[in-house]
């Protein structure tokens, strides 16, 4: 059963505090049902007592797949990630940890470990995406741009992975790139010891992938 946790958040709209039922752990490995929930952010979207203005409201988690022996924690802001990753490892010490911020990277995390990909590669390429097609729209004086480039699928007959580019225009932008640049870069001399395993490298996010370009 999933651990529960009581979070006080307050409305935007009225600024009335009110008290909703929070998760510290989702194990997808028990709870197919919670771990939809997450992937479509209903876990996060509540409704104010007061005036009923609906509210999404992010809030610190773990999610871990027993399977795949991983844990991402979600970090709002008002955890020791170190201290938790510490004692996760404790417990599952052959399990990969990331750390991230957003929900939308939490949700690219389960999606790209789901497709049994390197996150590290792929993250890697949201940045070379984001930057190559950024300064193609600034060539052309394109009023869009973007804000963030995030994992879409792994097409695996097609040999192509799809990302998607968040934007200003709220446009739909995918970007396919052959999964051959994918090989090329597990396979790279230069950064192929980047994309290994390192004690203590959890949070593989846009500055980790900067340090490499």
């Amino acid at each position: 059963m999933a651990k529960t946790k009581t979070i006080t958040i307050e409305c935007p709209k009225c600024r009335e505090a009110f008290e909703i039922k929070g998760y510290d752990t989702i194990n997808a490995s028990l709870d197919e049902a919670l771990k939809e929930k997450l992937i479509k952010t209903e876990l996060f979207r509540h409704t104010c007592p007061a005036c009923s203005e609906d509210i999404s409201a992010p809030y610190s988690l773990k999610y871990q797949d027993m399977e795949k022996e991983y844990m991402v924690i979600l970090d709002m802001g008002d955890i020791d990630t170190a201290a938790m990753a510490e004692e996760v490892l404790e417990m599952f010490p052959n399990y990969r940890i990331r750390i991230v911020k957003d929900v939308m990277d939490l949700l690219e995390k389960i999606h790209i470990f789901e497709s049994n990909l390197n996150d590290k590669i792929i993250t890697y390429l949201d940045h070379k995406i984001y930057e190559d097609v950024s300064a193609k729209l600034r060539a052309e004086n394109s009023p869009i741009a973007l804000d963030k480039v995030l994992f879409g699928s792994f097409e695996f007959q097609k040999k192509k992975v799809v990302f998607g580019a968040l934007n200003n225009a709220g446009k739909q932008i995918f970007i396919d790139t052959p999964f051959a640049d994918y090989k090329a870069l597990a396979n790279s001399p230069r950064l192929a010891p980047c994309f290994k395993e390192k004690e203590g490298e959890y949070a593989i996010d846009k500055a980790w992938a900067e340090a490499l370009a």
